[in-house]
């Protein structure tokens, strides 16, 4: 066992891969991966991911694609179903997605320490966006992302992923058409040529056919069909058509336009005009015509109106690539309508009460199948089942190797190309034997850098038992490595979890060391204009490596880095004393200074000019509150102007009125006086009155 008292930087970025620091997880190695659970067709939000934080994983697998590691952080998920798509977009045009350079990404199998590179692809031409598409995944099996970019370049970038089961490649023809029997969403990586017979769409609002890809389908129960096309590169420009197939799915003459999107890019136009209407495209609740062409008019939005499936009949999709460079894109039906195939379930026996090691389970497909059809049936029984796959409707007998909730997957091919698939969590109780002893050490740990603060760490390594272990700090929430940072002091309990069930934990106390005590003083109050002396105390228990001072505002010290400074507040200030040793460890204490607006103005009301030193000279005075006199002037009985002066100073008599008029001693009498004094706190206030004049 090993205690450590370290800087907070080192232990929050040198022992940290699984916890948030301003709002980046700092999963920088494997076993600190961030695991993804929503995987059906889900994009982030833009730059909600980033490698600001990230260092290199110089200790993981080499990546052949990659010039460089870069400051890399690792994504896991367990797959769903049997293909991926998965892309990275940071600075791209005109929709960025976040402010990354470059990026890199590879895609593993396997497990922390034994990985397999399932696919890699490196950004050199500053794209900005990379983008892959994997096939033959294990549902079930956990899976690897890692992300980086060239240059060791850092920034914030949006992700997207769509786990999904594969349908067969698209075809340029509509004879060809692949053939849907479910609406769960799937994507197409890329797109090339308009098959054999390049004029199908002739006539209509498309015009002519770029990287098409035809589909079709037979409804079973009526209803709406809507659905989202997203294209992977988000700038590109996709189009599509709509079609009733009257002579049936596998003829594809006489076929009856019902919708056609041609919205987006228009040749010859600017592309201010346009811009708006590339990117996602599809059938929404939301959109009431059923045609858009070239271009983007002001009703434009790149969806058309909900299609009306009616049972029995049969229908025809085409997608086309109007910008034609090879890219794919992604679908996503909905609606109350469904399509024709087969509809899948199995049989478990038994159901519940089923532990690892002990129990045999059986599936049996119980599958419907539409009639004059075959199906051929594939089963991925989960992680930890032996065997893991089969094939044929069964009965299989499986035995698992490890406890937890299993992904069982059944996929069925019809003879006509149509591949439907069911997943259904199967749970597997704990198989624990206590004769393998599983046990947990602790290996180090660090009480809290700073009173009260969430800065402890513990880290915990397995022995005995049945490897791969788990670690939690609730007992609820477990993950593959055994450090826990951002911890608080007081009793923290750790626990162990192997494959089998079995359970272990320790208990350790976190200790919080002492405070720094830092008091600014009692509040205090003062008039507008006056001063006061502040009043601080600092306390700290490593007094030789601790520093303070006041925080200034908008509002004067005399100095800041002394406890007792003078302060001159114009309005209710709070005035901050902090102090900070050379952990960043601080604490801080405010005071508050009421001033109270108080505006002593003095004018007399009688003045004597003949010069004998008393009272010659008419003015406005006040205290430190004021500031200047911005208008003094003086009129006589009949409204005369007898003196106009601005920006004077308070008190000063001789730039004040010397009770004459245009150079002449003005008679005895009542005069009237008017004055706009401005005071230390920008406030302007008026004044006026009478002032009697005595030769």
């Amino acid at each position: 066992m090993r205690k450590i008292t370290q800087k907070i930087l080192i232990i929050l970025i040198g022992l940290s891969p699984l916890f948030t620091l301003q709002g980046q997880n700092l999963n920088d190695i494997c076993l600190g991966a961030t695991e993804l659970t929503d995987l059906d067709n889900w994009c982030s939000s833009v730059g909600a991911y980033n490698n600001n934080l990230a260092t290199p994983s110089l200790d993981e697998i080499d990546v052949l694609c990659w010039p460089e590691i870069g400051n890399d952080i690792w994504l896991s998920f367990t797959a769903e179903a049997n293909s991926l798509s998965v892309s990275v977009e940071g600075k791209t045009s005109p929709n960025p997605g976040g402010s990354l350079v470059q990026p890199q990404m590879v895609v593993y199998s396997g497990f922390c320490g034994s990985l397999t590179e399932l696919s890699c692809i490196s950004d050199a031409f500053t794209t900005n966006v990379v983008e892959t598409q994997i096939q033959n995944l294990v549902p079930g099996q956990k899976y690897f992302i890692r992300i980086s970019a060239r240059n060791d370049n850092t920034g914030s970038f949006k992700l997207c992923i769509n786990n999904f089961n594969a349908v067969p490649d698209p075809n340029g023809d509509c004879g060809g058409g692949v053939i849907l029997c479910d609406k769960s969403s799937f994507t197409v990586p890329s797109v090339f040529g308009e098959g054999s017979n390049p004029n199908e769409l002739q006539g209509l609002c498309l015009g002519n056919e770029f990287s098409s890809s035809w589909y079709k389908w037979t409804c079973e129960e009526s209803g709406s069909l809507t659905f989202t096309l997203n294209p992977l590169v988000s700038t590109d420009d996709l189009d599509f058509a709509v079609f009733e197939m009257p002579n049936g799915i596998d003829d594809c003459s006489n076929l009856e336009l019902l919708r056609c999107m041609a919205s987006g890019e228009n040749v010859g136009a600017p592309l201010s005009d346009w811009i708006a209407c590339i990117g996602a495209t599809g059938l929404s609740a939301g959109s009431d015509d059923i045609v858009e062409t070239p271009g983007c008019s002001n009703s434009d939005d790149n969806f058309l109106e909900p299609l009306a499936m009616v049972a029995g009949k049969s229908y025809a999709l085409v997608i086309n690539n109007f910008t034609n460079n090879g890219n794919g894109y992604s679908i996503e039906f909905g609606g109350s309508g469904s399509f024709l195939g087969p509809k899948l379930d199995f049989e478990i026996d038994p159901e519940g009460e089923v532990s690892c090691d002990v129990d045999i389970v059986t599936f049996t497909q119980n599958a419907e199948i539409p009639d004059g059809t075959t199906a051929t049936f594939n089963w991925y029984f989960g992680e930890g089942a032996n065997p893991a796959t089969a094939t044929g409707p069964g009965p299989h007998e499986v035995v698992y190797e490890s406890f937890g909730d299993k992904s069982v997957l059944l996929q069925a091919e019809t003879d006509v190309g149509c591949i439907v698939t069911d997943v259904t969590e199967v749970p597997i109780l704990s198989c624990c034997d206590p004769s393998f002893n599983l046990g947990i050490t602790l290996d180090e740990f660090g009480d809290p850098i700073c009173f009260d603060s969430n800065t402890g760490f513990i880290n915990v390594v397995g022995t005995g038992g049945n490897p791969f272990y788990q670690f939690s700090i609730d007992g609820e929430n477990f993950q593959p490595v055994g450090t826990f940072v951002g911890l608080p002091a007081g009793e923290q309990t750790v626990y162990i979890q192997d494959i089998k069930g079995c359970v272990d934990s320790l208990d350790q106390n976190l200790v919080n060391p002492p405070p720094i005590i830092v008091n600014a003083g009692q509040d205090q109050t003062i008039n507008l204009g006056e001063s006061t002396n502040l009043s601080g105390l600092v306390n700290a228990p490593n007094p030789d490596v601790t520093s303070f001072s006041w925080i200034i505002t908008d509002t004067l010290l005399s100095e800041n880095a002394i406890l007792n400074p003078q302060a001159f507040p114009v309005d209710d200030t709070y005035f901050y004393l902090e102090a900070i040793d050379d952990l960043g460890c601080n604490s801080r204490d405010s005071v508050l200074v009421v001033v109270q607006k108080i505006r002593p103005i003095y004018t007399p009301n009688i003045f004597s000019p003949n010069y004998d030193g008393i009272n010659d000279y008419f003015t406005v005075y006040g205290n430190a509150a004021a500031e200047k006199i911005l208008i003094l002037e003086v009129y006589d009985r009949w409204g005369g102007l007898a003196f106009s002066a601005t920006d004077l100073e308070l008190g000063a008599e001789p730039m004040g009125w010397n009770g004459e008029i245009n150079g002449q001693k003005a008679e005895s009498g009542v005069y009237v006086y008017y004055a706009q004094v401005e005071f230390i706190d920008r406030v302007v206030l008026q004044f006026e009155g009478s002032i009697t004049l005595i030769r």
